[in-house]
C-alpha cells in the first residue's frame, strides 16, 4: 500500500475511498502526502483560520507535545482520498490518522479527547 499499514481497519479504508468524490489519487500526489505524514512523529494539517485547529494546536502545546505543522490546502484531495474527511486540523501520530480537534473517522480519534485519556501520548511513546 501506498501510505503504510498503519491507517486503521481496512472498512475505514473502504469508507474513505468511495466517500471522496474526487478523481482517483495520482500516484505523485499520494507519495507526496506519505512522505509528509511520515516527515514527523505528529503531523498536524493545518488551516490558519480554522478555530478547532487553534484549540488543537494549543492543547498540543499545553502538554508540550511537538508537531510539524502543515498548511493543509494542497493535501487536502489526497487526505479526502484517504480519510473521507477535507477538515482542519488532520493529525496524524506516527503514520496513523488520529482525527480532528474534537473527532474523526473513528469513535477514539480527536486531539482533545485523545490528550483527556492519555491516548495520544501512548500513540507518541509507541
Amino acid at each position: 500500500a501506498i501510505f503504510g499499514s498503519n491507517l486503521g481497519s481496512s472498512s475505514s479504508r473502504e469508507l474513505a475511498v468511495s466517500a471522496s468524490s474526487s478523481l482517483p489519487l495520482c500516484p505523485a500526489m499520494a507519495e507526496k502526502l506519505n512522505d509528509m505524514i511520515g516527515s514527523a512523529d505528529c503531523v498536524f494539517f493545518d488551516m490558519s483560520s480554522c478555530p478547532y485547529c487553534r484549540m488543537a494546536e494549543d492543547a498540543l502545546t499545553a502538554k508540550g507535545i511537538a508537531f510539524t505543522k502543515v498548511p493543509i490546502a494542497d493535501y487536502k484531495p489526497a487526505l479526502a482520498e484517504l480519510t473521507g474527511k477535507t477538515s482542519a486540523p488532520s493529525v496524524w501520530i506516527k503514520g496513523t490518522y488520529v482525527g480532528g480537534c474534537n473527532g474523526g473517522t473513528e469513535p477514539w480519534h480527536g486531539v482533545k479527547p485523545m490528550l483527556a485519556s492519555g491516548q495520544f501520548e501512548e500513540m507518541m511513546k509507541a
